[in-house]
């Protein structure tokens, strides 16, 4: 039993030991990190960049173009979150009119949410009915509908024409001059063309189309002008709904009260991230160093040992770096190998052996964004934890 006993003990102390010694490697890998600095100015590198592994040549001094930067493929993939909007949307609001009209718009409006999704001041509003009327100063509660959602009955007319009202909030006409030479569109023309898209009747005397004099049709165009709009949505604005950074329309439908139209941005849907799959297409870094320097960045081009540049700029504290692979396949390589002034400095390893993502460092440089080629978005470092088994 002694033995045993003994063979335990010994056993134990082993493990602890082994244990022990993991933990300073790993100390002293954060030490080696941490150290990868400047000091007295000087740039501390690595000592990582093994000999023959990137190679110069004449082509190596010319900045290389991306395959495409990271603001041009995420423009051009766009999702606009519409089902996100509407969910935040409240069910009901308190609307007060300040303005009617406004300056660019039938009414200006006071909104008081209690989620705060909808809440501000002098926000452009817009009739969405003739039926009923809506004076300046009052206050009244609002339930909140989408466009694009299930809208309450028998409140519109034809409320298959909200696609085109969307579509119309979306082109900036006020200002611009008539393709038949009727004068520039104001705030009048949309709201007429509103009515016209939407409802079944429109002003008779149409006091609130004009600000402050209220002459509409003084010139006699007006109307037509209005219709050219209407004619405009119906052409073009047929199954429209916006994309990222555009208006959707929102209508608020008080008891009683003339019904409005306002207006919402439509943000980008959220791409859930992934672990670096594939090999790593755009990285931004953020350089953390209190002085400038200047600083460049190479790939290996394709297969070879060739350097090819792909940043070459001075950059001070917080400054970001932002980079795209210039490979065929639009990816870095193995490696990204960063030059402070003429000195090797760090690499980063971009073929996803290594699962980077916003917060992994190496010495001054932090990534703070990136995708991959067959991932998407990159997500969030986490550092390997080192297990210590105990039995």
């Amino acid at each position: 039993m002694k033995k045993v006993t003994k063979l335990l003990l010994i056993t134990m102390l082993v493990i602890f030991a082994s244990c022990q010694k993991e933990d300073v490697k790993e100390d002293d890998s954060l030490q080696q990190e941490a150290e990868l600095n400047f000091k007295d100015g000087n740039v501390i590198s690595d000592g990582l960049l093994e000999e023959e592994e990137l190679m110069f040549n004449e082509k190596s001094k010319i900045l290389m173009e991306p395959k495409g930067s990271m603001q041009q493929k995420s423009y051009g993939s766009c999702t606009p979150d519409i089902d996100g909007l509407e969910a935040m949307l409240p069910e009901q609001v308190t609307v007060t009119t300040t303005e009617k009209p406004g300056d660019n718009a039938y009414f200006e409006v006071t909104i008081s949410d209690t989620s705060g999704f909808l809440s501000g001041t002098e926000i452009p509003a817009w009739c969405a009915d003739q039926d009923l009327s809506l004076e300046n100063n009052e206050t009244a509660s609002f339930d909140v509908y989408s466009t694009y959602g299930d809208l309450p009955a028998g409140v519109f007319e034809h409320p298959e024409n909200f696609d085109k009202v969307n579509w119309l909030m979306n082109q900036s006409l006020i200002g611009m001059e008539s393709s038949n030479g009727l004068g520039e569109y104001t705030f009048g023309h949309i709201q007429y063309a509103i009515w016209l898209l939407i409802d079944d009747s429109v002003c008779q005397e149409c006091t609130y189309l004009t600000a402050p004099t209220g002459d509409w049709n003084n010139d006699g165009n007006d109307i037509d002008q209005a219709e050219e709009i209407r004619d405009l949505a119906l052409a073009s604005g047929g199954g429209f709904t916006p994309s990222c950074g555009e208006q959707m329309a929102i209508v608020l439908v008080p008891d009683g009260k003339q019904s409005i139209i306002i207006s919402k941005e439509v943000e980008e849907e959220e791409v859930p991230c992934e672990d670096c799959t594939g090999k790593v297409t755009d990285l931004t870094l953020k350089w953390d160093w209190h002085n400038d320097y200047r600083v460049k960045v190479y790939q290996r081009y394709e297969n070879t040992c060739y350097a090819s540049k792909i940043f070459d700029q001075v950059v001070g504290l917080d400054d970001e770096i932002s980079l795209s692979g210039i490979n065929h396949d639009g990816t870095f390589g193995s490696y990204l190998y960063i030059y402070v002034g003429n000195c090797y400095y760090t690499k980063i390893k971009t073929n996803c052996y290594l699962n980077i993502g916003p917060g992994y460092k190496r010495g001054v440089l932090e990534v703070v964004s990136g995708e991959s080629s067959l991932g998407g978005e990159l997500c969030e470092y986490e550092p390997p934890y080192q297990w210590c088994w105990w039995w």
